[in-house]
């Protein structure tokens, strides 16, 4: 874990704590159906952090999960997290199609301005 400080124009980054995956037993979101940057992490100790915001709590979640399925495949419990945002098969999740999330809200948004202002007779 670092710690960003801003010093005068520069950036620095500390390294407060570290820890190992393989010690990592579980994740706990806290609350999966409100916008909570807090989450747990249950190592020897619970470690509660805050994420910059909920999408970055979700995406550090994601990559904690990889790594565990890549490297240790390990039992890694995450819980209090909306499975819809943590899996990889779900069009929510990927970075790469939130271009396509955009456009479908957009195209709705877009829709509902033309039915508006379609006259009634």
């Amino acid at each position: 874990m670092v710690k960003h400080l801003r010093v005068d124009r520069e950036e620095k980054y500390e390294i407060v704590e570290k820890w190992f995956l393989k010690d990592l037993e579980m994740i706990d979101g806290k609350e999966a159906d409100t916008d909570n940057p807090y989450f747990d992490m249950h190592f020897h100790e619970v470690c509660t952090l805050e994420a910059y915001s909920c999408a970055s709590k979700y995406t550090f979640a994601r990559t904690l999960n990889k790594l565990n399925e890549r490297y240790l495949k390990k039992d890694l419990k995450i819980v209090n997290f909306d499975d819809t945002y943590l899996n990889d098969d779900s069009i929510w999740s990927s970075n790469n199609r939130d271009c396509l999330v955009l456009m479908r809200i957009c195209f709705y948004a877009f829709n509902l301005v033309c039915l508006s202002l379609c006259p009634l007779s």
